[in-house]
């Protein structure tokens, strides 16, 4: 009994850094191997004492590593002490990955496409993820509002989704140019729908169609219509009767399948 109490309790605590280092693969990949915003090494198999003391330098706003220091202490800043001690065992038991981390570009010598590709990690290579798996895809968004975001982020005056300190740390690598820049690309990316305006689209496209059958009926009833006084009314009464005789049809074409 004691054995197995024991075992649940194991189970319990892998679960719980599990779930805590959901938010450290949006950029580390989901077993720690990928370099963070194409600057880091892999995090995979570290000492969990250094992890341990990386993520509460973060946390204290002491450490600045590749100029991620604000991103990283908006995520650290959401970690308690046992929080941190997970992480750090979960990360340590992960197979380490043999890389070499990629040397620091300087954002002026970045072009659009390089500046998006950083942005790409969080947010989808076109634009369609939702950041951290809570903000809007940024696919389509208008490059005015781009760039009021950026700047706001820059200043420190916008946390969206408890996201500011870490966009912060981007925005402020980025020249005014560089935002319009990246703006541009972002507005010309294909939308991504919601479901809601999926389902929306599909109820107007029902609507249309209704409408095209609707049309139709009455253009084919008035013109084969032998009563000259035929009125309007009575011609919508026989379409609802010709509406009910269609649904029928088809509800026993159902049944008999």
């Amino acid at each position: 009994m004691k054995k197995t109490v024991l075992i649940l309790i194991s189970i319990a605590c892998v679960a719980s850094a599990t779930q805590l280092f959901d938010r450290c693969a949006a950029c580390h990949g989901k077993n720690g191997e990928r370099h963070s915003q194409n600057l880091t090494k892999s995090i995979a198999g570290m000492n969990a004492k250094d992890v341990t003391t990386i993520l509460q330098e973060y946390r204290a706003g002491k450490r600045d590593t590749y100029g991620l220091g604000s991103m990283m202490q908006g995520q650290a800043k959401r970690l308690s002490d046992a929080d941190i001690k997970e992480l750090s065992e979960h990360v340590a038991s992960l197979p380490p990955v043999v890389e070499v981390a990629t040397k620091p570009k300087l954002t002026k010598d970045m072009t659009t496409e390089e500046i998006f590709a950083r942005c790409a990690i969080c947010h989808g290579q076109k634009g369609e993820k939702k950041s951290l798996g809570v903000s809007r895809p940024i696919a389509g968004m208008s490059a005015v509002e781009v760039v009021k975001d950026l700047k706001e982020y820059k200043t420190g005056t916008r946390d969206t989704y408890g996201q500011g300190a870490m966009m912060k740390g981007q925005a402020t690598k980025l020249s005014e140019d560089q935002m319009n820049a990246v703006a541009i690309l972002i507005e010309a990316l294909p939308p991504v729908k919601t479901q809601e305006q999926k389902n929306a689209e599909e109820r107007a496209r029902k609507i249309t169609q209704e409408e095209i059958d609707y049309n139709n009926f009455m253009e084919e009833y008035f013109r084969t219509s032998k009563d000259p006084n035929e009125t309007f009314e009575a011609a919508k009464k026989r379409y609802q009767e010709h509406k009910k005789i269609l649904k029928e049809q088809n509800e026993q074409n159902i049944n008999s399948n």
